[in-house]
């Protein structure tokens, strides 16, 4: 009978093109050979192998009752002091609305970038967002707006850039 070439598949390295089949493994036999006569009299084919091993005063699973050394047993004792009464954790509002107020609405990279598009073009951000010099990371004119608007609503304490004169004018414009 003809083999195909099985040896060169195998040898070749071929990856999707041809699957051989490992044939090294073992088909588990539901009736096993026993040279015992007491096992062989006692096994049972239609239970399963924990069953038969029970039966006959043997365990399946030896480790089953091995404890293991890494887990902790739970205290059970009532007067260990709580977690919350030994650290004064504040709660999850306070922790948000702390969050909150230290937030700046325009991130500091952000507020140079678009102070240098305001000293270059104003308000004109149809302007800004063709000029590709000064756009560099171009930000469509709604981003720019977007930004400008923010940047022009921080206060003197969010804002960590120094303001430009032609800048300051914008913002005392609006008001």
């Amino acid at each position: 009978m003809v083999k195909h070439g099985k040896d060169k598949k195998r040898r070749s390295g071929r990856v999707g093109k041809t699957k051989l089949k490992n044939r090294t493994y073992h088909r588990w036999n539901p009736n096993p050979r026993f040279t015992d006569p007491t096992i062989k009299a006692h096994w049972d084919p239609s239970k399963s192998p924990a069953v038969n091993l029970a039966n006959l005063g043997l365990k399946s699973n030896l480790n089953e009752d091995i404890h293991r050394t890494f887990d902790a047993p739970v205290p059970t004792v009532s007067d260990t002091p709580n977690v919350v009464e030994l650290f004064n954790i504040p709660d999850s509002d306070e922790l948000r609305l702390q969050k909150a107020a230290k937030r700046i609405p325009l991130k500091v990279e952000d507020q140079k970038y678009i102070v240098k598009c305001l000293k270059r073009h104003g308000q004109d951000f149809g302007k800004i967002f063709r000029d590709t010099k000064v756009n560099y990371m171009q930000y469509t004119e709604t981003q720019l707006t977007k930004m400008g608007a923010r940047f022009l609503l921080l206060t003197p304490e969010q804002r960590a850039v120094e303001v430009p004169e032609c800048v300051l004018t914008l913002m005392h414009g609006e008001e």
